[in-house]
């Protein structure tokens, strides 16, 4: 009786371990199950060393790192070209900034020529010598702050006609100096070696 009673119960631990193995056999596949479902909604193939085998798992791990690397460098290309471009758009926004202040300052220069242009007219009418020593010295300052954003007088008195800074306005007979300036009726001035307003002038002809 006794031996028959620890055979039953040695048939049942048997059947609990049993039990109990199936068990975590069955949570272990679970888990393994859902990690494959996980990574396969990431996109990304399993790679399961068991049902591959050594030799396929380590091709698809060989891949699988290139892939990788290739993502790499293409990641790296476009922060690159994101960089280049970011630097491409700060060098449009400061050149356009400074297209602007020069824009502005040589309106404003512009501006002040007639000043200049009434400057050489009142010349003429002045005839009181210590007035007209401190009208050159008014006149001198305001070329000087003009002269100090880049604005310079274009030299023409005695010099071949050059259309690129003159304007003939008149011709006039020259022997001896065809082609040459004999005469200036409004001078012209640059901004920064730029022509602002070409020199007005008579050609010897």
């Amino acid at each position: 009786m006794k031996e028959k009673e620890y055979k039953d119960k040695r048939a049942k631990s048997a059947e609990s371990k049993a039990a109990e193995d199936a068990r975590e056999k069955a949570e272990a596949d679970a888990k393994r199950a859902e990690e494959k479902q996980t990574d396969a909604a990431a996109g990304e193939q399993v790679l399961d060393r068991e049902e591959m085998g050594d030799d396929k798992y380590i091709e698809a791990l060989e891949e699988r790192i290139g892939q990788c690397m290739a993502e790499s460098v293409s990641a790296r290309n476009i922060a690159m070209r994101l960089q280049a471009d970011f630097d491409n758009y700060r060098k449009r926004n400061a050149a356009l900034a400074e297209e602007m202040k020069t824009l502005g300052k040589s309106m404003v220069i512009e501006k002040m020529l007639t000043v200049l242009d009434n400057c050489d007219l009142a010349r003429k009418y002045l005839t009181d010598e210590s007035a007209l020593t401190g009208f050159n010295m008014m006149e001198r300052q305001i070329l000087d702050a003009l002269e100090s954003f880049g604005l310079a007088e274009i030299d023409t008195e005695g010099k071949d006609f050059d259309a690129a800074f003159m304007s003939a306005v008149e011709r006039e007979k020259a022997p001896g100096q065809e082609g040459k300036v004999v005469g200036v009726l409004a001078k012209g001035y640059t901004l920064n070696g730029k022509v602002l307003r070409p020199a007005s002038v008579k050609v010897g002809c």
